[in-house]
């Protein structure tokens, strides 16, 4: 059996993957399975999987000469004659029921949205499956098993990485050569803060946030703090550590299963809306999150143990994708949710995982 895997958004959607992907494996064991990704991030995080073989594909609006190399893939996929092809969640967007059809998969899985039902060409899967927008996308990728005859599972879903001794080696090192000892409390901060995207856009306010909660660990709790930050959010990670009166950390830039070896290495990681909290969570680590337009139950880290924080505003969350748009949007214009972050919440839920 060949089945090809889709997951064409983030890293922490693709994280959300790998109980699907781990289910396929017990089902079919000796099956071929191909997942196809458009970030380098989520080639890098399944580098070391036995079960899939990871597919980059590189075309991006951006630049128009990238379609000829996005062209070829698909044409190579194709080839590959797969049995059954699965787009995880979310994915109510033409391009990617497009996509699906094109590889020419005999079966295509996706799953069924209300909102856009024909601009988006759902008909070109064969099968779609319900998405209770409650669950979370762990479990809504798991529903999808459905097209294939199978019921869900009745152990907890396995979200474990794959690290290799060499990924656990670079965490050591760097932890070696940053003066962190191993019996050191060892915190991870990811200040996933950006104009850029509209679930990252937050009040600029919240880097003197984030650098007085660095300062309260390090000299309350005599932490070592970890700052991480993907290259959109390096000018607020640099905010924030210039700001701190007890410099942390500043994790450089890595490939993605030494960043999670690092995370493993991790107490506790504090972070808002991003892809490293469901990294973290793959390796283990408790994560506090802080969350503004989207919802806790869909998207917070997965797994006992973690903590999703909000504004507690009514009229959140309003994230629209992919139930009421085919695009990433929010309701409000200058969105309340994405406000100061309580930094006593923080603190309460913080002392509530350290002092377990």
């Amino acid at each position: 059996m060949k089945i090809l895997l889709i997951s064409l958004k983030g890293l922490g959607d693709t994280v959300y993957m790998i109980p699907l992907i781990r289910r396929l494996h017990a089902e079919y064991g000796g099956a071929a399975m191909t997942l196809v990704v458009r970030d380098r991030k989520c080639v890098e995080l399944f580098a070391n999987c036995p079960y899939v073989n990871p597919v980059l594909i590189n075309y991006s609006k951006t630049d128009p000469a990238s379609l000829l190399g996005h062209l070829k893939t698909v044409l190579a996929l194709r080839r590959e004659k797969f049995d059954v092809s699965v787009t995880s969640f979310p994915s109510n967007r033409l391009a990617y029921n497009l996509f699906a059809f094109c590889a020419g998969a005999k079966k295509r899985i996706t799953h069924y949205y209300k909102f856009a039902a024909w601009r988006t060409l759902p008909f070109l899967q064969d099968i779609r499956i319900d998405s209770d927008r409650q669950k979370h996308q762990v479990e809504k990728n798991l529903d999808l098993l459905a097209g294939l005859g199978l019921a869900p599972a009745a152990q907890k879903p396995d979200m474990s990485a794959w690290l290799a001794p060499g990924d656990e080696a670079y965490a050591a090192a760097f932890l070696r050569e940053s003066g962190i000892a191993g019996q050191d409390l060892v915190i991870g901060v990811h200040p996933s803060i950006s104009r850029a995207q509209v679930y990252k856009n937050w009040d600029q306010g919240n880097i003197r946030v984030f650098a007085k909660l660095i300062d309260w660990l390090a000299a309350d709790r005599g932490a070592k703090v970890l700052v991480f930050a993907g290259p959109d959010e390096q000018e607020a990670a640099d905010s924030i550590i210039g700001l701190a009166q007890r410099k942390p950390v500043q994790v450089a830039r890595a490939e993605t299963n030494k960043l999670a070896a690092l995370l493993k290495s991790c107490r506790l990681f504090i972070n808002t809306d991003g892809g490293l909290g469901p990294l973290a969570a793959s390796v283990g680590t408790p994560c506090v999150t802080v969350l503004g337009p989207t919802s806790p139950a869909v998207t917070a880290p997965y797994g006992e143990g973690n903590t999703a924080l909000t504004l507690g505003l009514d009229c959140a969350p309003c994230y629209m994708y992919p139930y009421e748009s085919t695009s990433p949007k929010i309701k409000c214009g200058s969105p309340a949710c994405m406000g100061l972050i309580d930094i006593d919440k923080l603190k309460q839920a913080v002392l509530g995982h350290l002092e377990r």
